[in-house]
């Protein structure tokens, strides 16, 4: 069953290889580089998964997400976040993801995490 995941992240290079993994895990996948412009693409796709990076200039994925948690629309779409930052699993779970991935990670441990919330 293909799931719409939008990934943002402010590393194009980290895009473009989640879009490449993931694609080719059969799914569909949107990227967002800006962190500025999620919530109008969560709005348009309404994805069953998103993948978010912490740290990001304009917003960071820690707001965007507690915005998203107060939204009746979409306060249910599972998170993945994602940081190389030494507090970013502290920072993840305080402002509700379901899931941290520590940047590096093996792109193995994000499909698991991908097929548990899509089944979900």
């Amino acid at each position: 069953m293909k799931k719409k995941i939008v990934v943002c992240d402010d590393d194009a290079i980290i895009l473009n290889v989640l879009e490449l993994a993931l694609k080719n895990e059969f799914r569909e996948v949107y990227l967002v580089l800006k962190s500025r412009e999620l919530i109008a693409t969560i709005e348009e796709i309404d994805p069953d998964i998103l993948i978010l990076d912490i740290d990001m200039p304009w917003i960071s994925g820690d707001d965007i997400l507690r915005e998203l948690r107060t939204s009746e629309k979409h306060r249910n779409i599972p998170v993945i976040m994602m940081s190389a930052s030494s507090r970013g699993k502290q920072i993840a779970y305080e402002c509700g993801a379901d899931a941290f991935l520590a940047k590096p990670f093996e792109l193995d441990d994000l499909f698991l995490l991908v097929d548990k919330m899509g089944s979900a």
